[in-house]
């Protein structure tokens, strides 16, 4: 069963000593009702071959034992721990100070902190390391699911429903290793940066190497020598041998972006790879046994394909074990925000720029413009913005591209107003007074202005008013909600 994205992984303490145990245990579970403490170091690993160990505690002495008794064997321990769990954050506990050589050797294993048990101020010093480390467990754990709020420049920073769906999928895919997977998406919707996500989640895979292979860019004459590797002279400009993509993602994941440009020849050689999991490099009479994990991704509709003869069915069934789809940006609109918020972290101090605010009638023509180039296109717009802004720390309308503005003006086209016949004539007999008709006038294009795709600073200075008028007059009228 996958685990929960909301939930970390429990505590694991490593204390083969049971007085060491009884001691400090029950100060992590102060913490972590679910820590765990296995005896051995074959329960150790059995832990670790289940669970994803993301913090780990060791006290690796009896209580009591001098420094010495233990020394020669700690820095073993904490190289082969580091081999098996490369991103963990390990606590050392021990019982006296370490000597200065022992010291470096600890930190050289990236151990987070190493504290005395001896010290009167043990379990406070404990405590506090120990959330420090699961904050920076957390922090990990957010920015391999590219789900921080202040994530990087991809397809997948966002809370809507549509993005915690294919999240929560990859989550699933992550925990079948072997299984492969393929990614359906429009152009720009991020999916390499989904497939990097299962990669990154598969505790199997995640030390090896994530291999991207573009198959339209792959050159016929060449595309098995760049799969599958070749032996030099092999053929005429093999001046060496090359491993080729798939060797080369040995124990991790390939990737095979835009599958569906992968000629046809070539179709038949990638699923004799999924079936054997064997490669023979051209001009080799040897084959090499490969464990990688496949994720082909496309944007095209391969099963039509299927039924076009452009694709063959064995190689689609064989790679359609899990099928992911990546939604568009239209279909989460709610992220744009958010992923505005990401890119300008990401380009602003490239480009001098110090952006503290967003006019929200920018995510509104947004929402309404940005289509066929998804999330890139987003991206790009922000570049755009950021090249050609003059002063200012917030981005408005005048700042984006004045073709987006147009558009969805256009798509948004309001009624003129009209004086009628009965305002005159009330207006005429004195039932109603200039005044209030006025105002009713000012309330009602008022109203209509502020649905139009334009920032407030930009609407007060075409009224020919300062913003501070324009939000009284909005707050008179109630309005001021929009």
């Amino acid at each position: 069963m996958a685990r929960s994205l909301d939930v970390d992984d429990a505590t694991t303490l490593f204390a083969p000593d049971p007085l060491q145990r009884e001691r400090i245990l029950p100060l992590l579970q102060q913490a972590d009702p679910q820590a765990k403490a296995p005896h051995t170091i074959s329960q150790l690993d059995a832990l670790i071959r289940t669970q994803n160990v993301s913090l780990l505690v060791v006290a690796p002495q009896q209580l009591n034992a001098p420094l010495s008794t233990h020394a020669h064997d700690m820095m073993p321990l904490l190289a082969r721990l580091r081999r098996k769990l490369p991103h963990c954050q390990i606590l050392l506990v021990i019982n006296d100070r370490l000597p200065l050589q022992q010291l470096y050797k600890a930190v050289s294993h990236r151990v987070a902190a190493i504290i005395d048990a001896n010290q009167p101020d043990f379990p406070k010093k404990l405590l506090h390391h120990y959330r420090t480390a699961r904050q920076h467990c957390q922090q990990l754990r957010r920015r391999a699911l590219h789900l921080d709020d202040t994530g990087g420049s991809d397809g997948l920073v966002g809370h809507s429903h549509a993005l915690q769906r294919v999240v929560q999928q990859a989550h699933k895919a992550a925990a079948v290793s072997d299984a492969p997977v393929i990614i359906f998406g429009q152009s720009g919707t991020g999916k390499q940066r989904l497939a990097e996500v299962i990669h990154k989640l598969d505790k199997k895979r995640a030390p090896h190497p994530f291999v991207c292979v573009n198959c339209a860019a792959i050159a016929g004459a060449l595309a098995e020598s760049e799969l599958f590797g070749h032996r030099k002279g092999a053929f005429t400009g093999a001046t060496q041998d090359r491993l080729g993509y798939f060797r080369a993602a040995h124990r991790g994941t390939i990737l095979l972006d835009e599958i569906s440009e992968l000629p046809l020849a070539l179709q038949p050689k990638i699923l004799r790879v999924l079936q054997e999991h064997k490669v023979m490099p051209v001009g080799s009479d040897k084959e090499y046994q490969i464990d990688v994990r496949v994720i082909a991704a496309t944007n095209q509709p391969l099963r039509q394909q299927v039924e076009q003869r452009a694709f063959r069915l064995d190689l689609f069934q064989r790679l359609n074990v899990i099928e992911l789809v990546v939604p568009s940006l239209q279909e989460r609109t709610e992220d744009i925000p958010q992923l505005f918020a990401a890119f300008l972290q990401k380009y602003a101090h490239y480009y001098q720029e110090k952006i503290q605010s967003v006019d929200p009638a920018v995510y509104d023509v947004l929402a309404q413009t940005v289509r066929s180039g998804n999330v890139r296109e987003l991206e790009n717009i922000v570049r755009r913005i950021l090249a050609f802004k003059d002063n200012g720390n917030c981005i408005e309308l005048n700042d984006l591209p004045p073709e987006l503005v147009a558009q969805a003006s256009t798509k948004n086209p309001q009624p003129e107003l009209d004086v009628t016949d009965h305002t005159i004539e009330a207006l005429a007999n004195g039932s109603v007074m200039l005044g209030q008709v006025l105002q009713d006038y000012e309330k009602t294009l008022l109203a209509r202005l502020v649905d139009r795709p334009m920032g407030r600073n930009l609407l007060a200075q075409r009224l020919g008013i300062t913003r501070r008028t324009l939000y009284n007059k909005l707050r008179k009228y109630q309005l001021d909600r929009f």
